[in-house]
């Protein structure tokens, strides 16, 4: 297992700190709230697109064999800390090691460990899922995702200008 370091180290790092110091605030904001609940609600429906589809199940035997691709090391090294920040606000743990060496920090056994994935995480489909799906399968999991992606756009903005309203107050 590869120990956390290097950039995503830092990113997690400064989520964490983030969370200490703004996660409830953050939590008790009515916005934040309405939009973190939002986000969480389009999660359940991605999610649960992909688990009929038996995208998820596919997905998760293949990070685990460590033939595929797509949860490749730069994949989890691409999170920056405010997407991070979210997870937390989520619920998601935040990993100190990577279980599969060569892969993304953040894929387990069971698939992805974070609740709000990446555009790439959710939109990637390798050939083999493409020949299984069928493009309206695809496409119906694409526009759901869509939507999750763009509630945590907006959460990710909320979030940064609430912040920054409390550091100009010197909260």
């Amino acid at each position: 297992m590869d120990r956390l370091g290097g950039p995503l180290k830092i990113e997690i790092e400064r989520a964490l700190r983030l969370n200490e110091r703004f996660g409830l605030a953050c939590l008790n904001d009515p916005e934040s709230g309405r939009l973190l609940r939002k986000l969480r609600d389009l999660i359940r429906k991605t999610d649960s697109a992909m688990l009929q589809s038996g995208v998820l199940s596919a997905c998760g035997r293949c990070a685990a064999s460590g033939e595929g691709s797509c949860c490749f090391r730069e994949m989890g090294e691409s999170w920056g800390f405010m997407g991070l920040f979210v997870n937390l606000l989520l619920g998601s743990v935040l990993p100190e090691k990577t279980d599969f060496a060569g892969s993304c920090h953040f894929v387990g056994e069971n698939g992805c460990k974070l609740q709000a994935r990446q555009s790439f995480c959710l939109n990637y489909f390798c050939p083999d899922l493409k020949n299984s799906l069928g493009e309206q399968t695809i496409l119906r999991i694409q526009q759901q995702a869509g939507e999750q992606i763009l509630a945590g756009w907006e959460l990710e903005l909320r979030l940064a200008r609430y912040m920054a309203d409390a550091d100009k107050q010197g909260q």
